[in-house]
């Protein structure tokens, strides 16, 4: 069999795949689908990450590259796991094989009514706490804002800590000591949900550039938008993870492994079927999926 015949081949079955879970999703919606089991804790986790496409994909798309020009398009992706116990400390344990994904080269509109529905195939009604975990993009809160308002919001610690990392290298970069000493403390204050000290810590700086001003700015901004997605303490106190390590490991597994290799470029047809494929097979419903197939070749 040859490359072109594999590929082939593969993105007819990606478009099948994309179908297969479509009308469960569908089915899941309009009530037909009910889970046996109801969850304590279901999280939603989301977030984005670009695919290598060919030129003629990204025709007056603007891009970061210093030519101004795309290179990729963002796939979005969620992922959908379950969480029942805490270990001996009180950390969250992730239940084992529960973790489904799906994403596709979309709207942030249309990921939203696909995240949706595999959230309602779970059995997210069901659940005792529902909770969206991300990035401080904006499109994540509004799908979050959108389709679960009655969840807990939670924006990954680490991401958080970027941008006071950010304003400590860029004003007091040229004193190790006392940079390091500064995003200590502000570490302490994280963790602690003391968003408003994080603040006025950065607010208390001296930028010396138009560069350093801005960093302090979007820093400052970034955590008066998503304070009340940083309480850590109270969220560590409920034993909620507090990382959406999953949904960016699901990024490299799902996405990265297959379609971000060297020389790789995609068409979003071609891309979007290998993400439906991937998507079915990680998830752990290639079986059903065949199933089904074997049901409709009868």
């Amino acid at each position: 069999m040859t490359a072109k015949e594999v590929e082939r081949i593969s993105h007819k079955l990606g478009q099948k795949a994309e179908e297969f879970m479509n009308k469960e999703a569908t089915a899941a919606l309009a009530g037909k689908v009910i889970p046996l089991k109801a969850v304590p804790k279901m999280y939603i986790g989301i977030d984005g990450t670009g695919v290598p496409m060919v030129k003629a994909e990204l025709m007056n798309t603007p891009g970061k590259a210093e030519d101004g020009k795309a290179k990729t398009k963002e796939v979005k992706l969620g992922c959908v796991f379950t969480q029942t116990t805490v270990d001996e400390k009180g950390r969250p344990v992730r239940d084992e094989e529960s973790t489904s994904y799906v994403g596709a080269i979309e709207t942030a509109e249309n990921f939203a009514k696909r995240i949706y529905g595999e959230a309602k195939r779970r059995g997210v009604d069901r659940a005792g706490k529902v909770i969206v975990l991300g990035d401080g993009a904006a499109w994540i809160w509004n799908i979050a804002d959108e389709c679960f308002p009655w969840a807990i919001q939670i924006v990954d610690l680490y991401h958080a800590s970027e941008y006071y990392w950010k304003v400590a290298r860029a004003v007091l970069g040229n004193n190790p000591k006392r940079m390091n000493c500064w995003a200590e403390k502000r570490r302490t204050e994280l963790n602690r949900g003391n968003v408003p000290s994080v603040i006025k810590a950065i607010l208390k700086l001296s930028p010396s550039t138009e560069h350093e001003k801005e960093i302090c700015d979007k820093a400052v901004g970034y955590f008066q938008k998503n304070k009340e997605r940083m309480k850590y303490d109270e969220f560590r106190r409920q034993g909620l993870f507090v990382g959406s390590g999953v949904v960016e490991a699901g990024c490299r597994t799902v996405i990265g492994q297959r379609l971000k290799q060297s020389g790789m470029h995609w068409t979003i047809k071609g891309a979007n079927s290998i993400i439906a494929l991937r998507c079915c097979f990680l998830s752990n419903r290639w079986e059903n999926f065949w199933e089904t197939r074997s049901c409709a070749c009868a």
